[in-house]
């Protein structure tokens, strides 16, 4: 502990006196190309346009893990002229090489692509997409960047000069091609988002879109693209990996390919036709109006628009419904008056979240669980994932067989007539401190899939309902079971659990 101290106090003075962001002074702002006029995506982006009264766009939920991977996939193999891909966290594992192998393959054929991952997923030795920056047709930025790279202890040091700043991070997923089509959502580039990751997969959902929200999304993207907080990969001195010959590259990503096959198996390991897919596509769209909802770049601009605000006035706006999928629940005391005021006058709530047992954040269930007695007294139906949820199976990859499900869907369905999907969850750091971006649609066809698939978690094959008896104490049941302690993977769980308790999470919120 003496040795670490002192590391940690030798990174602290260095950092103060040596070390700097690079200058911005050079970088090109760049925008997105227009529309593409000629290609499969273009083709199919007119079709589907013909189907559309004005004003309106296009939306299909990705919520089958192996349909999330393939639709990205679909997207990145058949663009013709460009791809924006921006993402939290993009994992060095099977999917994340898969995907980089293929985004390798459009650049390769004359597709400008361009990367924008947060800096939370690159700065350390993780983050093999920065290799990609050597290709001559891909750039790869970084958001709001640590200026230690690859130090584990520097990088602590820094944060403690740093910690407003560090702390928000963007949690913005976006995929846009050829700018005809675009995916907008909760899953980062991952194993687990994808139903290939043995321990446990993700009940999350994107929604892929076309029309014009699209223009829409390419447009935050180009904000944040030129922000003042974003940095060519480039521009870091110590890091060498934007430096490797991409020839090499090229031979790292096939060959990772190559072993994970097994994995990897329900998967083109290279690019392929996927007419059928877009085909699909043209018979399955659910039609309506849509808005983006879109945090600034500018986190130093406390007068810019939050998407918070966008959410609460959603919630408010409800007549007779209102369903929640939120991961990580904590909701603060406007948001807990608004759930109030809003079951007062009649209106159904209904809210999903994780169970402890289904929670890969014990620090965020308990924060939660501090004001989960306020939000039944407010007249919310509550829900909590169970961790042998029927639905797992909807979720798995062959020939993957994950042992357990957690929930990371984003979404809000209100009066089946209006529906939310995306990045944020109903906590401070989503609705405060980190930026978020979603789709909000005007129309029943998309709300009323939502909603049913909402619905479907809330089910007693896969959640508990929590509630409280008739002498004050919490219980849980399932239709079959009651349990009156929350469900826990064991022992272990439920002792961090308690550490954690002691702590004064219930001020997060």
């Amino acid at each position: 502990m003496i040795v670490h101290a002192r590391w940690f106090c030798a990174a602290l003075c260095a950092l103060l006196t040596a070390c700097a962001l690079p200058s911005r002074v050079g970088i090109v702002r760049d925008y997105a190309l227009p529309a593409a006029r000629y290609g499969a995506l273009a083709d199919y982006a007119a079709r589907i346009r013909g189907q559309l009264d004005s004003g309106e766009s296009a939306h299909w939920l990705l919520d089958r893990n192996r349909l999330a991977l393939d639709a990205r996939l679909a997207l990145v193999d058949t663009a013709a002229t460009a791809l924006d891909l921006q993402y939290f966290i993009w994992e060095d594992d099977a999917s994340g090489h898969l995907l980089a192998s293929h985004v390798l393959a459009a650049a390769d054929r004359g597709v400008k692509v361009r990367l924008l991952i947060d800096d939370f997923a690159i700065a350390s030795q993780r983050g093999d997409i920065v290799r990609l920056d050597a290709h001559p047709g891909i750039e790869v930025r970084t958001f709001n960047p640590w200026m230690t790279r690859g130090r584990r202890y520097a990088a602590a040091a820094e944060f403690v000069v740093r910690p407003l700043a560090l702390n928000r991070r963007m949690h913005n997923k976006t995929v846009i091609a050829d700018s005809g089509f675009a995916i907008v959502g909760g899953r980062n580039i991952g194993n687990r988002y994808f139903g290939i990751y043995a321990p446990f997969v993700q009940n999350d959902l994107d929604v892929l879109v076309a029309g014009p929200i699209v223009a829409s999304v390419a447009d935050s993207f180009d904000q944040y693209w030129n922000s003042e907080h974003t940095f060519p990969v480039g521009l870091f001195g110590r890091d060498d990996r934007p430096r490797l010959p991409i020839d090499g590259t090229r031979r790292f990503f096939a060959t990772s390919v190559a072993v994970e096959s097994q994995r990897l198996q329900s998967f083109p390991a290279a690019p392929v036709n996927w007419s059928e897919f877009f085909e699909k596509l043209v018979d399955t769209r659910a039609k309506g109006r849509s808005r983006l909802l879109v945090d600034s770049p500018d986190f130093r601009n406390r007068a810019a628009p939050r998407l918070y605000a966008d959410l609460r006035a959603l919630v408010a706006s409800a007549r007779s419904e209102v369903l929640i999928s939120s991961p990580y629940l904590i909701p603060d005391a406007e948001f807990r008056e608004l759930l109030r005021e809003v079951v007062a006058r009649g209106v159904h709530v209904a809210v999903v979240t994780n169970s402890l047992a289904t929670n890969n954040h014990v620090i965020a269930h308990t924060g939660y669980q501090h004001w989960r007695r306020a939000i039944l007294a407010a007249g919310v139906d509550l829900y909590e994932l169970r961790a042998d949820a029927e639905a797992l199976a909807e979720y798995v990859t062959p020939p993957v067989t994950p042992a357990a499900l957690g929930l990371h869907t984003k979404a809000i369905v209100v009066d089946r007539e209006r529906a939310f999907i995306g990045s944020p969850n109903i906590d401070p750091r989503s609705l405060e401190v980190n930026t978020e971006i979603g789709v909000l649609t005007e129309g029943p066809e998309l709300a009323e899939r939502l909603a049913d698939l909402i619905g479907r978690d809330m089910t007693p094959a896969n959640a508990w309902r929590v509630t409280v008896d008739g002498n004050g104490r919490l219980k849980w049941t399932n239709g079959e079971r009651e349990l009156t302690r929350q469900p826990a993977k064991g022992f272990g769980q439920r002792l961090i659990d308690f550490l954690l308790n002691i702590l004064p999470l219930k001020k997060q919120a």
